[in-house]
């Protein structure tokens, strides 16, 4: 069964006759048009001001969320700003170079640490966890916080469970296996500031939710296949006219199979938030029952230490 995905996936990942870059973008066109009747059709406005994110819980004092909430917001911040952007040494990863057509290592430096998705993925959380500090501080402060705040933290906070989830996954259980089995260098991963990237962002927006158990709509799926959208546009134009290279493999437009993975991807950052709501659902319905699939499921897939891999199973 392995052998059969590994040839899938190596077949997607080629190139064919011809360059399909154009299909792609008419596809991230209709996509984006999707999307936004969608939201207007589902009143998502009006699901936005009625729930979204709460400051508010049944075991813990307001203060106490407030000061959890930025400190997430500072560790992001740090983590982006010091560990990244300032860093003289710069951080290392296999980048897909545009005129090659070849992943090689490569070495990136300063605000060019920002365009793997996974930074993204941090800097979402970043934003987010702003906005809900101040959300929680004017709460403490018995003021009313204007109410585009609410809406913008509530799109960010459903952006971030998605983008979590989903790296998190994918960095334990695809990038990490892969990069062993082809006996790759794999411990740039596990440097402190990537450990912020693919385990703390999830384990503390995780922690609000089962804190705060916001109120959030399936609908809001929708922004998990905007970000997607953006991401795929930014990627491309990058690689063009910018580093003259993919962070990752699998979304060069000119692939044989672009414009499927391009579709893929969009659902699959909304898939893994209907996930987080599917949770949320158990969490309104038995709160323990909830909280322990929370920790199970975020447990299962974050990764600290190489070691934890079973290296036989990925012969």
């Amino acid at each position: 069964m392995r052998y059969l995905v590994e040839l899938l996936v190596s077949d997607l990942l080629m190139y064919g006759e011809k360059d399909n870059s154009k299909i792609v973008y008419f596809l991230i066109l209709l996509l984006s048009i999707c999307s936004i009747w969608f939201c207007f059709s589902n009143d998502l406005y009006d699901l936005l001001i009625e729930g979204g994110v709460n400051s508010s819980s049944n075991f813990l004092p307001l203060i106490l969320i407030a000061l959890f909430r930025t400190l997430c917001a500072y560790l992001a911040f740090h983590s982006l700003f010091f560990w990244m952007i300032l860093d003289k040494k710069g951080g290392f990863m296999y980048a897909h170079f545009y005129e090659k057509r070849e992943s090689l290592p490569h070495k990136i430096w300063g605000l060019n640490r920002l365009v793997p998705f996974s930074s993204w993925n941090v800097l979402i959380f970043s934003l987010t966890f702003i906005l809900l500090s101040i959300i929680s501080w004017m709460e403490v402060l018995k003021l009313n916080s204007p109410e585009f705040i609410h809406i913008i933290a509530t799109i960010l906070f459903s952006i971030s469970l998605a983008m979590t989830t989903l790296t998190a996954t994918i960095v334990t259980y695809l990038i990490i296996p892969t990069a062993i089995k082809k006996r790759e260098t794999y411990d740039y991963l596990f440097e402190k500031h990537q450990m912020v990237m693919h385990n703390w962002v999830l384990i503390f927006i995780i922690a609000d939710v089962i804190i705060t158990t916001p109120s959030l709509a399936w609908e809001f799926a929708v922004f998990g296949i905007m970000i997607g959208i953006v991401y795929s546009i930014f990627a491309n134009f990058y690689a063009v006219y910018g580093g003259g290279f993919y962070v990752y493999h699998f979304i060069d437009s000119r692939l044989k199979f672009a414009p499927i993975i391009m579709t893929l991807l969009g659902l699959m950052i909304a898939l893994f938030y209907i996930f987080v709501w599917i949770g949320l659902k158990i969490l309104d319905w038995n709160y323990f029952i909830g909280s322990l699939i929370f920790i199970v499921w975020v447990y299962s897939i974050v990764l600290f230490k190489p070691k934890l891999f079973d290296k036989k199973s990925l012969q």
